[in-house]
């Protein structure tokens, strides 16, 4: 539904979003995920819904689940998505939100990602190490980790994950279940994006502003904001970025890292999604709102 723009939306700094499209869900978002090639997005709900929406947030499906889901991962192409349903159940869904197949993790999970093309899924375990599930519902492999991982991105060139811990780790991981590289970092970890074009890396540091990395996991610049950074997400390319803090601070960088627009929302951001491409932003917030932000 487009609506007009909020006044907090413009009380910042640089120019606010020119147009303004929103979303309720009916309960507490407790899932979110973008369809970068669909142009899709997939949210779940506190009592069970899982909805589809359309480019400006329309519902297209909805469904209702055994269980509400705590973390969703879509596929670029839209066509499947996984769901962690409570600590150890892990759901296949097809595009029209139906479950395919159901199977129990031997472990309480961290975090899911599914890759961009719907077959591998990996799960993190919260003790630490994790396992990748093949669209069958098979294990495909498992990985050791020196801590339990709660961030992950699959690339989109190569079957290659980017992981990090909470704290004290980032690493990249081959699907076969082999380590490519890890690092020790000195910051929290709030959230992780890609710039899947350059395959950097972009790690919302808590008090340490946005860190940079390169694709083999050496820093590479800094970024300081105003407030603690706890998300962060970038379009396939760099060119934009978006940022949110735990002091309800929203930024819209550009790819050398300058201020496109900032301003203070009135309710916390859970989290941030930029489109790969276009001057679009997403926010997710705290009281089940979805707003959609396009700049001309």
């Amino acid at each position: 539904m487009k609506i007009e723009t909020p006044t907090w939306m413009n009380q910042g700094a640089g120019q606010p979003p020119d147009l303004l499209f929103s979303f309720r869900a009916e309960a507490g978002i407790t899932g979110f995920d973008s369809m970068r090639e669909a142009e899709d997005y997939v949210v779940a709900d506190e009592i069970g819904t899982l909805y589809r929406l359309d480019p400006l947030l329309n519902v297209k499906l909805l469904t209702r689940l055994q269980e509400p889901a705590r973390q969703l991962s879509w596929s670029d192409t839209g066509e499947f998505g996984s769901a962690l349903l409570g600590n150890s159940t892990l759901v296949r869904l097809d595009a029209k939100l139906k479950v395919i197949w159901t199977i129990e993790i031997p472990f309480t999970c961290s975090a899911i990602a599914i890759d961009p093309y719907g077959i591998f899924t990996f799960v993190a375990s919260s003790e630490g190490g994790a396992i990748v599930i093949d669209d069958l519902g098979k294990k495909a492999a498992t990985f050791e980790t020196m801590r339990p991982l709660s961030y992950i991105h699959f690339m989109v060139e190569e079957p290659v994950v980017i992981a990090a811990a909470s704290h004290g780790l980032m690493g990249a991981y081959s699907l076969n279940g082999k380590k490519i590289w890890e690092k020790t970092l000195w910051s929290n970890v709030g959230d992780l994006a890609l710039i899947q074009k350059t395959a950097r890396i972009c790690v919302a540091a808590s008090n340490q502003g946005i860190q940079v990395y390169d694709g083999s996991g050496d820093s590479e610049a800094s970024l300081i904001l105003e407030g603690t950074v706890n998300k962060i997400s970038v379009s396939y390319t760099g060119k934009q970025a978006f940022a949110s803090t735990i002091e309800k601070h929203i930024y819209r960088l550009d790819e050398d890292g300058e201020l496109k627009w900032a301003a203070t929302s009135d309710v916390a951001v859970t989290r941030v999604d930029s489109h790969p491409i276009e001057p679009v932003g997403l926010f997710v917030f705290e009281d089940r709102t979805i707003l959609r932000s396009q700049w001309y």
